[in-house]
């Protein structure tokens, strides 16, 4: 039986949306890495200490190869870093205009008057931007003069309320630690915010000889409302978190004692007006006598970070976690092909690509599979043509324990199309 698998990089690239755009590079280029691992004995050796510390040199024969090929492609992925790091973070960028990452409290003001130049850069890095956005970014009049800058994960500039939404991004409610939660309440994070906000003399930007605090920068761009969250993705599965699975699997009580912290600088300061304190959802709104500038610091959970980032109510689950059959699939195929490789020569990946240089009705039907971004007919199409005319190429001996031919040699093609698309 063949199963159709759900491939990224066989789709076309000029047709994704940029979300999807964020595991299609990095996954393509583990591709062509694994597709190497395949065809290539000498893609990966291991050093005489390897051998010994991992087990290389007393392994039992009749696994040796497959335990060779499970540690050399495993060790292959995880040393790769494939944009993992920063996927979430980009991913939510990419879901609003005017959303971006790293946001940099010295250089709020380009972010202000260049919300795609700088969205641009965060999400692509440098490399990504034209000659001209990179000068734009290198000749701009604003100066930082401060003396604590930090950055923040991810933040959004609402336009139509004259607002902007920071939020420091922690993926699960066990992420960082009890300090490293604390911490971004306190001296960190949100308490550099707050001291700046309550000392209005502190200036920290500078523009054609003019100084401004943080307060000011933000009434000169018209920005009447701050709001400052940690938020909290996901449990301890992939389900979006809650206040109850932070108490329950987290560091609530981290994030609890980082509130009362913060709270109770800002409620001793004369020049503040309390509207709103909620200390079990850690939530805390203000106003500044000295300001028409409103602030709001708290905690987010799950589905509230997209609903504060975006303004509109957009599941985190199918915001983020895109479910694709391209790592995990190519990977186990990868681990298979190298072992019977290590131990034959040849697999059914070497003779598929054997076979391509020889036969031109299969590179059509190859072709033909590859543009239609490995349909499920012209799937059947290519197999049944193989098994009809190459049948002998592709030895029972070679496939692995447990798998069916007509499946496992599919599965192996798309993910070669995955690479060659």
């Amino acid at each position: 039986m063949i199963n159709k698998r759900n491939l990224i990089c066989v789709k076309d690239k000029e047709q994704l949306e940029l979300g999807e755009l964020l595991l299609y590079e990095p996954y393509k280029n583990i591709l062509i890495n694994f597709k190497d691992l395949c065809i290539n004995i000498n893609a990966k050796e291991f050093d005489p200490i390897s051998k010994v510390y991992d087990g290389l040199l007393s392994v039992p024969e009749d696994i040796k190869e497959y335990y060779e090929s499970l540690l050399g492609v495993t060790s292959y992925y995880q040393h790769s870093q494939g944009g993992k790091g920063k996927y979430i973070e980009k991913k939510l960028a990419s879901s609003f205009e005017t959303c971006s990452l790293n946001i940099k409290l010295s250089e709020l003001p380009i972010w202000f008057e260049y919300p795609s130049i700088y969205r641009k850069k965060g999400i692509y890095t440098q490399d990504g931007l034209t000659k001209e956005e990179k000068s734009i970014l290198r000749t701009s009049d604003w100066d930082w003069i401060g003396e604590r800058d930090l950055s923040i994960d991810v933040g959004s500039i609402i336009k139509n309320e004259n607002a902007i939404v920071l939020i420091e991004i922690k993926n699960r409610v066990d992420s960082g630690g009890t300090a490293g939660r604390r911490e971004i309440w306190t001296s960190e994070k949100f308490g550099i915010f707050v001291d700046y906000l309550i000392n209005p003399k502190k200036k920290l930007y500078r523009k054609n000889n003019n100084n401004f605090s943080f307060v000011e920068l933000l009434e000169n761009f018209k920005i009447n409302i701050f709001e400052l969250y940690i938020g909290v993705l996901f449990d301890k599965s992939d389900k979006p978190a809650t206040i109850d699975t932070d108490k329950t699997h987290g560091f609530y009580s981290s994030s609890k004692q980082g509130y009362e912290y913060l709270k109770n600088i800002i409620t001793k300061n004369k020049d503040i007006n309390i509207i709103k304190n909620d200390p079990y959802n850690l939530l805390i709104e203000f106003q500044l006598n000295y300001s028409k500038l409103k602030v709001l610091i708290g905690a987010l959970y799950g589905d509230e970070i997209t609903e504060k980032l975006f303004r509109k109510k957009l599941p985190i689950s199918k915001l983020l976690l895109l479910k694709y059959d391209d790592i995990w699939l190519s990977q186990l195929i990868t681990i298979e092909e190298r072992a019977i490789l290590l131990k034959e020569k040849k697999n059914y990946t070497t003779f598929f690509l054997d076979l391509l240089k020889q036969d031109a009705i299969l590179r059509k039907l190859y072709d033909d599979l590859i543009k239609s971004e490995c349909s499920y007919i012209k799937l059947q199409d290519i197999i049944k043509y193989l098994l009809s005319n190459y049948k002998d190429h592709f030895h029972n001996s070679l496939l692995p324990f447990g798998k069916e031919k007509e499946e496992y040699l599919a599965d192996i093609i798309q993910v070669l199309c995955a690479c060659e698309s």
